[in-house]
C-alpha cells in the first residue's frame, strides 16, 4: 500500500483525541469536529476531513451494536465526551460527526466528493490485527480497573469487532489509541509489530511512534 498523505493519526482515531478528558467545553461539538477535520498544514486540502468522514459513514452503516460503538468512542476518547452523559446515541453522533466532515471535504475540493465504499480487506491482515488486540487483553487485566466504564474484556471485545467486521485499518488505528487513552505498556516486540502494520496500512512516520514511549514503562 502506498502510503499516506500525511505523517500523522488520522481519520476517527484522530478525531478522539480532541474529546479527550477533560474536553473543552469552551468549542462547540461541531466546532472540535472541524478542529479535526482541518488536519495538519502539509497535508491536502480536504484530506483529514475525508478520512474521518471515511470511518464515521463505515462504522455507522456496519452491522455492529449502537452499544458497540459507543464503547468504541468512549474509550478511544478517554471518556471525554460521553455520548452517555449527554444523551446521544451511538449511531446519531457519527452521522453528526460526518455531516460536519462531508461540508468540510466538499469545501476543500467540491469536485472530488464520493461515495464511501466498504473496506475489502485482506483476510491476512484481519487475523494480523486481531492477533495484536488480543495480545493487550493480558496488559489491560493486570491495571485491575474499568477503562471509562468498561472492562478490559468489553474494551478488546469492541476493537475486535470493528477489525472483523467494518475495517482492520481503524480497528488497529483506534487499538493505537487505546494504548494511549489507557496507559498500557507494551514490549518491543509488540512495538516492532505495530511498525509492520503501520507499514502495511500506509501509515506516516509519526502514526505508530505515538506509542513509542510506551515501551519504556
Amino acid at each position: 500500500m502506498a502510503p499516506r498523505q500525511t505523517e500523522w493519526d488520522f481519520g476517527l482515531s484522530r478525531l478522539s483525541k480532541f474529546f479527550a478528558g477533560p474536553w473543552s467545553y469552551d468549542r462547540t461539538v461541531d466546532e472540535t469536529i472541524s478542529d479535526a477535520a482541518l488536519g495538519h498544514l502539509d497535508e491536502p486540502a480536504g484530506e483529514a476531513a475525508w478520512a474521518i468522514l471515511a470511518d464515521a459513514v463505515r462504522l455507522e452503516q456496519s452491522s455492529l451494536s449502537t452499544e458497540v460503538i459507543t464503547t468504541v468512542w468512549m474509550v478511544a476518547s478517554e471518556g471525554g465526551y460521553n455520548l452517555d452523559a449527554f444523551g446521544v446515541d451511538g449511531r446519531d453522533w457519527l452521522r453528526q460527526v460526518a455531516a460536519v466532515c462531508s461540508e468540510q471535504a466538499r469545501q476543500a475540493d467540491p469536485e472530488g466528493a464520493s461515495a464511501v465504499e466498504p473496506v475489502a480487506a485482506s483476510e491476512e491482515s484481519v487475523r494480523a490485527v486481531l492477533a495484536a488486540i488480543a495480545a493487550v487483553e493480558p496488559a489491560l487485566t493486570a491495571k485491575a480497573a474499568t477503562f471509562y466504564g468498561h472492562g478490559p474484556g468489553e474494551v478488546v471485545r469492541v476493537l475486535e469487532l470493528v477489525a472483523a467486521q467494518v475495517d482492520p485499518d481503524l480497528g488497529f488505528r483506534l487499538l493505537l489509541r487505546v494504548l494511549v487513552a489507557c496507559w498500557l505498556p507494551i514490549s518491543d516486540a509488540q512495538y516492532a509489530q505495530y511498525e509492520a502494520l503501520g507499514e502495511v496500512f500506509g501509515y506516516g512516520r509519526f502514526h505508530v511512534s505515538d506509542v513509542a514511549h510506551q515501551t519504556r514503562w
